[in-house]
């Protein structure tokens, strides 16, 4: 750099407030800022000290270079998923069919709660049933509704 001698050493930050760095009163090293719980998972990055973000970080770039796939790769997989040789047309082909099983899946799900809905209402009405009947007039009301289906 122009201007600036070499041999000049960098000026070393003012030391903190109270003392000495990172020495308590009694002379021993505090110990890492840590959440109460003594735990940092789940949790972000102003729960934690800088040794755990720097794993954290690690860790998540090693993840991250695992799971790394290229936009050539990609739409090498759908063209092989799809038969479609035209990237283009494959990728809209490879969403439509995970569009419809999406669709399939919410219907399945929107069947379940349905049947659900009605188990509760069976079972409210079998608790309004007992509440209100003897246990004679349940079993002969039990007897009427079976005669009834079998008639249909």
């Amino acid at each position: 750099m122009a201007g600036i001698p070499s041999n000049i050493p960098p000026a070393a930050p003012p030391p903190p407030p109270g003392g000495r760095k990172g020495v308590g009163r009694s002379g021993e090293q505090p110990a890492p800022a840590r959440p109460e719980g003594g735990m940092n998972v789940g949790r972000g990055p102003e729960h934690m000290d800088a040794a755990a973000m720097a794993v954290a970080l690690a860790a998540a770039a090693a993840k991250a270079r695992e799971k790394e796939l290229s936009f050539e790769e990609i739409i090498q997989r759908v063209i092989d998923m799809t038969g479609i040789t035209n990237a283009q047309d494959a990728m809209e082909e490879a969403n439509r069919k995970i569009h419809k099983e999406i669709e399939a899946e919410l219907q399945r799900i929107k069947d379940n709660k349905d049947l659900m809905e009605e188990a509760e209402a069976w079972e409210e009405f079998a608790q309004m049933l007992e509440s209100e009947m003897g246990e004679e007039q349940a079993q002969t009301f039990v007897n009427l509704l079976n005669a009834e289906v079998r008639g249909l």
